[in-house]
């Protein structure tokens, strides 16, 4: 069955089409260092392809359905059983998220977490092939993102290159250590959302949360976070509910953007840093 992905519009958007790279040239023939990305396009106007970014010689391009072979195969290579969560396509920028269900650690009784990969590409160069670890809180399914916690590491290999093999056992190498407890950026982080649960968020707290640490969240975003956070859904009125309400708007939204993928990662890292480091 084939993914699609809803758009703006109202349409849907196949993340899976063919691509091609074509090298650009000028009015008397000189070809330059970069080349157009195109797009399959089944639009009169498009002529077939349509082109959605421009790319160095050696940027590594690979189709979205490639990236989620060779993410569905790193999945299948690790001690734990991931499945699919969620995938996101612009047009130019591709995600694709696992999760799994192994219980990674308990934030109090019953409020368990678990580890999940997450994989970008795109077509104009704006974000590189690569990875990284993620985490689920399990009884809502919120994703998690933290670039200090966990990282993005570029593919520096084409799959066909000599290096792909050892790539590839490091990334499940590093995967099976973490789902094993031997992860310090795990660790930490399950150390800090404990922190959260245990600190109270009153109105001075939320200010200074806001305005020196989240202060580069959009005004309606935030309004949006505190509404749901004050609302029926969160009683304790702690930091792990601050998060949640967070995490719950940014990565169930049925039309993200990579914008709300970034402020996932920047409210967990803002969070942690404000309360519980």
């Amino acid at each position: 069955m084939t993914t699609m992905i809803k758009t703006g519009k109202g349409g849907f958007m196949n993340p899976y089409k063919q691509i091609r790279k074509v090298p650009l040239s000028t009015s008397d023939g000189v070809f330059s260092s970069a080349w157009s990305v195109q797009l399959e396009s089944s639009k009169k106007k498009d002529n077939g392809w349509k082109e959605v970014g421009t790319v160095g010689r050696n940027y590594l391009l690979l189709p979205n359905q490639k990236v989620k072979e060779i993410a569905d195969d790193i999945a299948e290579q690790c001690d734990i059983k991931f499945f699919e969560d969620r995938t996101f396509f612009n047009g130019k920028s591709y995600m694709y998220s696992l999760k799994s269900d192994n219980v990674i650690g308990e934030i109090e009784k019953g409020d368990d977490v678990a580890l999940g990969l997450q994989f970008w590409n795109s077509y104009d160069g704006s974000r590189s092939f690569g990875w990284s670890l993620i985490m689920y809180r399990l009884v809502c399914t919120n994703g998690m993102m933290s670039k200090e916690s966990f990282g993005t590491y570029r593919f520096k290999h084409e799959p066909q290159s000599e290096n792909w093999e050892e790539d590839l056992e490091i990334m499940v190498n590093n995967i099976n250590k973490a789902s094993a407890g031997e992860s310090y950026g795990v660790r930490n982080l399950i150390d800090n959302l404990k922190t959260l649960k245990k600190t109270e968020i009153d109105i001075n707290l939320l200010g200074q949360i806001r305005h020196n640490y989240l202060d580069k969240i959009p005004t309606s975003l935030w309004g949006n976070i505190v509404d749901k956070f004050t609302g029926e859904d969160y009683k304790t009125n702690n930091g792990w509910d601050l998060l949640n309400a967070s995490t719950d708007i940014l990565w169930h939204r049925e039309k993200p953007t990579v914008a709300n993928y970034d402020q996932n990662s920047m409210i967990v890292d803002g969070l942690c840093n404000a309360i519980a480091s």
